[in-house]
């Protein structure tokens, strides 16, 4: 029953109500330092070591102290829980009592009510209150302080948190043993933080949200996504393929060789003993310039033939680039395990691998995608899958096939001839022109979301199977 009077003399006489100050003010020095250990953890795990670098060498010395918290970021994310974790302990066991007794108190001036039903409803209350100022101030409220600038929260709590770590350091590392035992326990292997970092595809999908929230141009996003993708590829990705290399035997005449390279404009032309798994090197056209005025028609291929590099078609292509600017290099014949040649690989192929396709002077034959009016794509044969989908946002299917040619090959399960045309779940191919058994050029309609083709849209003919 509710109890006018008590209420009266509640307000009238405050003085009665004990209040255990001491309680409360350690309480509040309890939730600030777990907001301190809270801010530091994500402070040195948020941090760009680039940036703490910079501060370093400006002559910060607190960056200094942050950098060393990174280099052994375990340890130091574990000591910053290890003193979350003692305040949120000393919170319960302070706070708690002291703002259950408050209110106790002040429910039995306003209530008549038993010493258990007060006790349990002050409990609830004070757990409650504690609980919410613990969440809010000890936690999401550092939290998101540090995140809008980690850099800045990391310097200003290095000293005061390098300090906790270095006192409780045989405590830290015990615990950490522990834990990684019991992980152990679990059948999982621990990894260390520090090794922990992000893999490609993580970066990938960075980049993308870098993209849409405008902190990365369109151009910058494609660089580093093709510098990523790099990696992935091998130097089969980057050939050219065997039929289409320019190539002399080795008792051509010089002339021959500069009529070669006349008619297909590379500078560099491919000599072989007997065929192509047979090649001996390579002839510059700058070394025919060198030759005697009148002596092209006597002079033999082989005898200023240059040493060509040879890779393995399952050579990773970063290392090939590598390997190429060591030595400098710049062509390679690819071959397979069978010691058979299987393509080219030049300096030019792996750059445009990084940066896309440009043609310089010598190029001359058609770049390989064209869209034309009707939204249609021209493309030949021989464009790598990977290409395909960057130039025309056609993504083709997994499978084994390396080429746009190989994929409609496989999808028609025979040779094609010219005019052949298929339809596929992601567009109609049509086969323009063949250079003997091998696919050219193709004419291709994306398929759109409802079913429908923009060659359809247009009034184009249908593909067929």
């Amino acid at each position: 029953m509710f109890d006018v009077g008590g209420l009266v003399n509640v307000m009238a006489a405050t003085e009665g109500i004990e209040v255990s100050w001491w309680g409360l003010g350690l309480a509040a020095l309890l939730v600030a330092l777990n907001g301190f250990f809270v801010a530091a953890e994500f402070a040195m795990g948020a941090s760009r070591r680039s940036r703490l670098e910079q501060h370093a060498a400006a002559g910060n010395r607190r960056a200094n102290i942050v950098l060393r918290g990174v280099r052994e970021i375990t340890l130091t994310r574990a000591g910053a829980r290890l003193g979350s974790t003692m305040c949120s302990l000393g919170l319960g066991a302070v706070a708690e009592p002291s703002v259950s007794r408050l209110i106790e108190q002040v429910l039995g001036g306003l209530f008549t009510l038993s010493a258990t039903t007060r006790h349990v409803i002050a409990f609830t209350i004070a757990l409650a209150v504690v609980v919410v100022v613990h969440m809010v101030v000890g936690e999401m409220a550092p939290k998101g302080r540090v995140m809008a600038h980690p850099e800045h929260s990391a310097l200003r709590v290095a000293r005061p948190l390098r300090l906790f770590v270095t006192i409780f350091r045989p405590v830290v590392r015990a615990t950490d043993h522990l834990a990684k035992l019991i992980v152990r326990m679990l059948g999982v292997e621990p990894r260390e933080a520090e090794a922990m970092g992000y893999w490609p595809s993580d970066l990938l999908l960075m980049f993308e949200e870098s993209v849409d929230h405008g902190g990365l141009a369109a151009q910058g996003h494609e660089l580093l996504a093709r510098s990523l993708k790099l990696s992935d590829l091998t130097a089969a990705d980057a050939m050219t393929r065997r039929r289409d290399i320019v190539a002399v035997a080795d008792d051509a005449t010089a002339a021959d060789v500069a009529a070669e390279a006349h008619r297909t404009g590379r500078t560099r032309v491919i000599v072989f003993e007997g065929d192509l798994d047979h090649v001996k090197g390579f002839v510059h056209a700058k070394d025919l310039l060198q030759l005697a005025t009148g002596t092209w028609a006597t002079t033999k291929a082989g005898s200023v033939t240059r040493a060509i590099m040879v890779t393995h078609e399952h050579h990773g292509l970063e290392d090939l680039l590598l390997e190429m600017r060591t030595r400098r290099q710049q062509i390679s014949i690819v071959v397979n395990e069978h010691g058979t040649m299987r393509g080219l690989v030049t300096l030019e192929d792996v750059i445009e691998k990084l940066i896309g396709d440009f043609d310089d002077e010598s190029d001359r034959h058609f770049s390989g995608c064209e869209e034309l009016p009707d939204g249609r794509f021209r493309v030949a044969g021989t464009m790598q899958a990977d290409d395909f989908e960057a130039r025309t946002a056609i993504e083709l299917p997994q499978g084994d096939w390396q080429t746009v040619a190989g994929y409609v090959i496989d999808v028609l399960d025979k040779i094609p001839a010219p005019g052949d045309r298929v339809r596929t779940v992601i567009g109609e191919f049509e086969v323009v022109a063949m250079d003997g058994y091998a696919i050219e050029t193709l004419l291709i309609c994306a398929a759109v979301r409802d079913g429908t083709s923009p060659a359809r849209r247009q009034g184009l003919p249908e593909s067929t199977a």
